[in-house]
């Protein structure tokens, strides 16, 4: 059984207040969230979904799929702004995840007939708005340093035929 997403689920300035679906949230803010979070969802989602939501967000209503408000308090409380949060995961996608095992892309959900998500992690990211906007790297060294500073927690794993030292 698959879950099925119709337009009529979609909140509407006369059915629904964004306060219902992104309480916490003003608004603008709320749509900002919206649209970061469709191109960088925590979690998988069909396409036809996530193309409806596409429409409803060009349309100005602020949608929200699995997890994008938790994500997006998370996020806000570790210094995102939707702004910030973009340049993070698009600056991810320029770095490979052979390159550090604590890199999200080893963990990024994916189902066959889905679109991947990558979820947000804070005790990964909650330095990167302070090492971007405070300590002054720019986007992509700040991703490399947290993404250093966290190779602790990811243990490498023994590949076939190493010895154990």
């Amino acid at each position: 059984m698959s879950a099925e997403f119709h337009d009529d689920h979609l909140p509407s300035d006369r059915h629904h207040d964004p306060e219902d679906r992104w309480p916490g949230f003003e608004a603008e803010e709320a749509l900002y969230w919206a649209r970061v979070l469709l191109r960088h969802s925590p979690g998988p989602q069909r396409a036809g979904i996530k193309a409806q939501m596409h429409t409803a967000i060009e349309r100005g209503v602020p949608v929200t799929g699995p997890e994008w408000v938790r994500t997006a308090e998370t996020a806000r409380g570790d210094g995102f702004t939707p702004v910030l949060y973009q340049t993070l995961f698009e600056t991810l996608q320029t770095i490979s995840p052979a390159s550090f095992r604590s890199h999200p892309g080893h963990r990024k959900t994916v189902f066959k007939t889905y679109v991947p998500g990558t979820p947000y992690e804070s005790e990964l990211w909650s330095d990167w708005p302070r090492l971007f906007l405070t300590e002054g790297f720019d986007a992509r060294t700040a991703t490399s340093l947290a993404l250093l500073r966290a190779e602790p927690r990811f243990p490498q794993t023994q590949k076939r035929g190493d010895v154990e030292a």
